[in-house]
């Protein structure tokens, strides 16, 4: 659904097809923006109907006219047929070790019953939840035991001494024997250097102040919360700003933020494949907390203030909320938001030197 699976996937493809001479593979998205990326050697990809969350946390069809039943049973095909014609050596589930309301239950019967050694593989961000929600979760949806049957290998996108799913999330014995501790993804350098992307921008020699709320569904508040902190004192900014909405938001907020943006020193942009590069030339990245964003920061080690998603999950906030422990980030709580808190902390943050980043960063390999 949002572009954190996808960018995820995408990366540990790319690694892959260096690693692996010859190596063929299939890609299964929702994503809507899968087409904006480019793919590895070798590689295609599967578009499956899109979902949307709905505030409550629920799935629903995201562009098509159908219910939610009807459009995961065509998922749910779609996703064994691809097994079926591709018969894989070895499939890597991203995250939800199920599916979408255990979408991916049939494809595994049916490589279990038919294709034995297939190597089914759980890849696992560093935080799902807090642990109580997830344990829940987990009981409800049978993941323990998808754990301990099912997949062979369970791969940990984090590190157990920044936060520990084993003992938060109470996983059997079983399970804990098959995970794996690949620490966390780091990203590829930047494809254009920063000078090329500050003269395209017109930066001169003012920090750059690069805003970034990922797929931007939920991000609205803070760019609007950070474009009446510019419009304070917009004649005396003493540095330039870049603002990415996100392609999830929807057109009438990215509408009134362009409305909000017209007058200022800021670069507003709906999307872009290359966040890397601008994150590479910016000075302080303000953002939230999710785990590809978190992986670019600290892959470039750069200032980062990060207000985390309060809503539906914890996963964010508990990420923030390590990371600042380990000073790697400063983080504001959506709650504290406010133009004249943000005026502050970027002034602090910029006058600051970069974070040493110590945590492990070489999962892909």
């Amino acid at each position: 659904y949002g572009l954190g699976h996808l960018r995820r996937t995408l990366t540990v493809a790319e690694q892959l097809a260096k690693d692996i001479p010859g190596v063929h593979q299939l890609i299964i998205t929702g994503s809507m923006v899968a087409g904006a990326f480019g793919l590895p050697p070798r590689t295609d990809m599967v578009k499956l109907p899109a979902l949307s969350k709905r505030s409550s946390g629920r799935y629903k069809a995201r562009a098509l006219p159908m219910s939610l039943r009807r459009t995961l049973a065509w998922r749910e095909q779609m996703i064994l047929q691809a097994a079926v014609n591709f018969k894989p050596h070895l499939v890597l589930i991203d995250k939800s070790a199920a599916g979408v309301h255990g979408e991916l239950l049939p494809t595994f019967r049916h490589l279990k019953a038919w294709f034995p050694d297939t190597k089914i593989i759980l890849g696992m961000r560093d935080i799902e939840d807090s642990p109580q929600a997830t344990r829940d979760e987990w009981v409800k949806n049978g993941i323990h035991q998808l754990h301990d049957l099912v997949y062979d290998r369970i791969l940990l996108y984090g590190q157990r001494s920044l936060f520990d799913p084993v003992h938060a999330y109470e996983m059997s014995a079983a399970a804990a024997e098959k995970l794996v501790e690949c620490g966390y993804l780091r990203r590829d350098p930047a494809v254009r250097p920063p000078d090329a992307v500050r003269r395209e921008l017109n930066v001169g020699s003012k920090p750059l102040v690069l805003v970034t709320v990922g797929g931007g569904g939920d991000g609205y508040e803070i760019i609007k919360s950070y474009l009446e902190m510019v419009s304070l004192d917009d004649h005396e900014q003493p540095f330039h700003s870049v603002v990415v909405t996100g392609p999830l938001m929807p057109q009438y907020k990215r509408k009134a933020l362009a409305k909000a943006a017209r007058h200022l020193d800021v670069n507003l942009i709906e999307f872009t494949p290359d966040l890397t590069s601008y994150m590479a030339a910016a000075d302080l990245v303000i953002g939230m907390a999710g785990y590809n964003t978190v992986c670019e920061i600290l892959s470039l080690q750069k200032r980062a203030l990060l207000i985390p998603r309060s809503h539906v999950r914890a996963e964010q906030k508990l990420r923030a909320q390590h990371l600042a422990q380990h000073n790697q980030i400063h983080m504001l709580i959506p709650e504290h938001l406010t133009p004249t808190m943000l005026a502050a902390e970027v002034k602090a943050l910029l006058a600051s030197h970069p974070p040493q980043n110590s945590l492990k960063m070489d999962g892909l390999e």
